[in-house]
């Protein structure tokens, strides 16, 4: 067996995990009505134009094999988050019914479904495993995931521990249980470099941008910022960052906006970062301090993982390692390809 690492562990209360892009825990709406938060978008137009989406269901008496063959999500009944018109996917969806004379029609669902809730028809429609989609985002989702336990979650290097990425990072459910098989689950995608492993019903109470003690950080670096340190009185943090930590909010951000508008004034080149001390504060503060670069915290009576791909951005296969009976013993994330057998 390779050289495992230990990342860290987590619990899971409700008895499903869920594989999710940290960074964009910002928009997950969990049990509500999704709706795209102010500046989560790059203008008011987008997140304006984000807001007005539907959900399509596929209904009909031959809806789950039309929805298969217009290949537009996962689960084939449901197409997520689309603008409220759109006739291109209306005449895409006509032409194939007609085509192999199919009883399928889309029925729109206003207001979208919750993502929480979107969770339960993956693991229904895939025998307790699956793939969501939230404003573009996959996740996976894995149910049957013991719930008085702390798992375990361990990271294999590829070709050893000298390498820098992972190859996969394993989730152990019943380290005891032989495995007779692998199922796909999913594929979640990234696009903050960063991944976290979490009870789902824990991500109800993640507070993503909000401070929970009133308290943040202000941190700069690259190739100018010494120059705006000197300038500014900016202590050093470490032989590359300069600013300030463990901070009042208020305080943090003045002293942001005189960085960054002397940034500006001075045509400098380095960036920043306004950290609130939210639930992506801890768990990304020890990710950024520690070998594995990994962290974990308690949100929601739950403890959850956060870790670097070390691959940057991607798309990355999830699956589940199970016995003879289909009972769950690992969870993996698979970072390359790899002969899909467990290790």
């Amino acid at each position: 067996m390779p050289d495992r690492e230990q990342l860290g562990f987590v619990t899971c209360p409700s008895g499903v995990l869920i594989v999710i892009d940290t960074g964009y825990l910002e928009i997950w709406s969990h049990d509500r009505p999704p709706m795209m938060p102010d500046g989560a978008l790059d203008t008011e137009e987008a997140t304006a134009r984000a807001n007005t989406f539907v959900d399509l269901r596929v209904v009909g008496a031959d809806a789950e094999q039309a929805g298969r063959m217009l290949g537009m999500s996962w689960h084939p009944l449901f197409i997520y988050d689309q603008p409220p018109d759109n006739p291109k996917l209306e005449k895409k969806l006509t032409d194939l019914v007609g085509k192999h004379g199919l009883d399928a029609h889309f029925e729109v669902i206003r207001p979208c479904i919750p993502h929480r809730q979107r969770v339960n028809l993956a693991i229904q429609h895939g025998g307790g495993a699956g793939e969501i989609l939230f404003y573009g985002v996959w996740a996976a989702v894995v149910g049957d995931v013991p719930t008085s336990v702390p798992l375990s979650v361990f990271g294999q290097r590829l070709g050893g521990q000298e390498n820098e990425r992972w190859e996969r990072v394993l989730i152990e459910c019943r380290p005891q249980v032989p495995i007779a098989r692998s199922e796909m689950v999913g594929s979640v995608g990234v696009d903050y470099g960063r991944l976290l492993v979490a009870d789902v019903d824990a991500l109800g109470a993640w507070q993503h941008e909000k401070s929970l003690d009133g308290l943040a950080d202000f941190i700069f670096w690259g190739r100018d910022a010494e120059i705006a340190a000197r300038a500014l009185d900016a202590p050093r943090l470490t032989q590359d960052e300069f600013g300030w930590t463990d901070v009042r909010e208020a305080f943090a951000q003045k002293r942001g906006l005189s960085v960054e508008k002397y940034r500006k004034k001075k045509d400098l080149k380095f960036a920043t970062d306004y950290r609130p001390h939210s639930h992506h504060w801890r768990v990304m503060k020890p990710t950024r301090e520690s070998s594995t670069e990994s962290g974990m915290t308690e949100v929601g009576g739950a403890t959850v993982c956060n870790f670097m791909t070390t691959w940057g951005d991607g798309l990355f296969d999830v699956y589940r390692d199970v016995n003879e009976s289909g009972k769950l013993v690992k969870i993996r994330i698979e970072f390359c390809e790899t002969d899909t057998a467990s290790n």
